[in-house]
This record gives C-alpha cells, structure tokens and sequence, in this order.
C-alpha cells in the first residue's frame, strides 16, 4: 500500500540529485517514483524510491536504482521516546565506518547527519537489487532460518573480532563514536521491563511452583533492568564485539541461492560494543521461544561457534580466547537478557497485542509496561514461565539461585 508523496518533494528532487552522483556522474534525464509503506509500523520515516535515468555518455542504456530512504520520525514524542538523534548517529556511524567494508550489507549510497528532523540515510533496496526478503514468520520460525541467521550472526561478530584485533584504531574509534540511545539509568525501556519482568512469576505461583524459587526470582526480576539488563550490556573482554543490538526476524532478510538459504542484516540503529550474547539471546528468546531448552541451546550455539570459528580461522585470528567453553559461560551469565526482551515483545511479535504501535508509544512508560504485561494472557505468560524454567535449566539463573 503506498501514499502519495507529491508534498515530499521539495526535499526530494535535490536528495534524487545527490544518489544519482554517488552512483554515476554520466546519469542524465533522472526521473523517480516514491512510495511509502503503510503496512507496518517503523520507528523512523520510511520511503521506497524508484530512480530511472539514462547514461551521459553517449550509451544509450537505462539505469533503475531502486533505494529505501529513512529519515527521522515526524513525531516528535516518538522522536524523543526512542532518541531518535543517537540512533540515526549510530546507524551513519555503522555504515561510513564498518559496513563499507562488507559487502553483505546493504550499500550506503547516501547519509546526513542533521537532527533533529532533516538526517537522512539512502540505502540499496536489497529486496529488489539482491533478491532478499522479509520472511513470513514471526515466531516459531523454521529451524533452517534459525540456523542461517546464526550463521550469518556467527560470521558478524568473527569480523568485528578481527577488526579489534587487526585493525584496532579503526575500531575504538567506531566504538568511541557509538552513542548510547537505549540501556540507560532511567530509560522508559527499564521501567517497562521492571513491570513485564515478573509476568512469569505470577505465572508460575498459580501453577503451585516452588514458592522459595519463586521469592528470590520475585526479588530480583522487580528490578531485573537494574540488575541484569545494565550489567549484561556492559562490554567485557575477551569476547566484546560489535553487536548489532537489535537483532530480531524484522531485521533479518533471507534469500536462497543455490540451494543454500542466506541471511542479510539491517537496521543498526542500536548497534553497541557488548558480548554476542546479546544478539543471540534476544533472536533465540523471540522467535524460538517454545522450542528454548537445554538440548536445543547446545545445538543452536554450536551452529553459531562453528561459523565463527570458521570465520576467524579465515581472517587469521587466534580462535582459543573465543572458545565454545566460554561462550557457553557467557551465555550462562547474560542469557536472560534476551529473556527480558521477551517479557514485553514476545505478545507482540506473535500478534497478540490488540493496540496499534503507535498508540503504545504514545502512552507513558508505566502504562505502557502494564498494557504490555497483559497482552497475550495466560498463553504469553506459560510461554514465558516454560522459557525461564528451561533458561534455569541451562544455567542462566545460577548467579540468582
């Protein structure tokens, strides 16, 4: 579904100008078709365009550049709820200082960084120019894409780790320029999470479960921001990498090629410098939610060590401080931080919330925690308290119990 965008092109027709010169300078004769998406909620402006042109010299072959323009949202309450300045900062940052080197992210054709409503980022569309896709599931997904985004995650943080290690003032300075636009003292995120944090408690009480468990779980998760969220975030050697902070299905796209199912990642407005474990924990918590135990934690990290190692071992970075042995034991220590994620998105991504995103960010941060508590029911919350037995299970509560 598309809206008219006639009103947008005042900014637009010089915007046109600037791609088609980073791409071509020989372009001529550039027309354009823009659209904006309207079945879904995103927490910038978003617009598709469609650039036509011919060559200036002489060749008379067509060019068609097909890009997504983000800018910042035009609400300013939702501007300032989600701090939209460091995120557009960061997402810049990632793509001029990091993702350049790559070509398995999207092209950057054109970033400025103006806040608080005229930044503005121009990405390839990789939908139309490289034949990926969003994919159909939200949750539950099949194991074949689980085990393709670990991979793909696997092959992410290797790179960052042989950036640090090879190349390492090109990295402090990505990492000193990272600005912080989420896990803050005091954030409306750590209010939400203190509320939702306990719907599996309340769960498990009705269900009779042990209620000594169930205190000290109570205790801690009343203030599981504070107490776990802050500290899982904090980066710590050896196995801080760049992260891409918000890693879920919605980011992820997904192509086959030769049989072989391929990721691609975007959206890196929350990148940060932490422990892998905050990527794969918020993945596996949100979209493997009822299939989370033990045995499937093993397998599933095993899949993610493998790619990268193997990664590694091609960039010629020594593998034995990024041993399976501690990630395992990092996982154990930060993996309910993906948890915590859950407790107020999982209702969400499965489709169960009846309030539209924008009606969510408009309210205040205790409300919103409330609303998000309820949604879903009894179903979210057994979900849940299943998941936290088994992240029990896994270890991931020693430090607790």
């Amino acid at each position: 579904m598309c809206e008219d965008v006639n009103n947008e092109q005042t900014w637009l027709d010089p915007l046109i100008d600037k791609i088609t010169k980073n791409v071509d300078e020989d372009l001529k004769d550039v027309r354009y078709e823009a659209s904006i998406p309207t079945d879904s909620f995103f927490l910038s402006d978003m617009m598709f365009l469609n650039i036509f042109a011919n060559f200036n010299n002489g060749n008379e072959k067509k060019r068609s550049i097909n890009v997504v323009v983000k800018k910042p949202p035009s609400s300013a309450s939702v501007r300032e709820m989600s701090r939209a300045d460091e995120q557009f900062h960061n997402e810049i940052l990632f793509y001029q200082k990091y993702g350049k080197r790559y070509p398995e992210f999207p092209r950057c054709l054109y970033a400025l960084e103006k806040p608080p409503t005229d930044s503005v980022i121009v990405l390839e569309n990789v939908v139309i120019q490289r034949g990926y896709d969003v994919t159909k599931w939200k949750h539950d997904i099949p194991l074949e894409y689980t085990l393709a985004a670990l991979r793909e995650i696997g092959r992410f943080h290797a790179k960052a780790y042989a950036m640090k290690e090879q190349h390492s003032d090109e990295f402090l300075d990505i990492v000193r320029n990272i600005k912080e636009s989420r896990f803050l003292p005091g954030a409306h995120l750590g209010i939400i999470i203190n509320i939702t944090g306990t719907r599996s408690i309340e769960y498990l009480r009705k269900q009779g479960y042990d209620e000594h468990i169930c205190d000290k779980l109570e205790a801690e998760f009343q203030h599981a921001y504070e107490n776990i969220i802050l500290k899982a975030v904090e980066p710590e050697e050896p196995f801080a990498t760049l992260c891409h902070g918000d890693w879920t299905i919605n980011n992820t796209l997904f192509k086959r090629e030769n049989g072989e199912l391929k990721a691609m990642f975007i959206d890196f407005a929350l990148m940060r410098i932490g422990s892998p474990v905050i990527d794969l924990s918020t993945f596996l918590c949100l979209h493997c939610a009822k299939e989370i135990n033990k045995d499937m934690l093993d397998n599933v990290l095993k899949v993610y060590h493998d790619s990268l190692r193997k990664c590694l071992i091609e960039h010629g970075v020594d593998c034995e401080k990024y041993s399976y042995e501690g990630l395992y034991e990092d996982f154990k220590k930060r993996g309910m931080f993906g948890f915590f994620i859950a407790t107020f998105f999982l209702g969400i991504q499965m489709g169960k919330n009846t309030r539209k995103p924008e009606e969510l960010t408009d309210m205040d941060p205790y409300n919103c925690g409330v609303e998000l508590r309820s949604v879903g029911g009894d179903e979210i919350s057994e979900i849940l308290a299943n998941m936290l037995l088994n992240l029990k299970d896994f270890g991931c509560l020693d430090h607790i119990l």
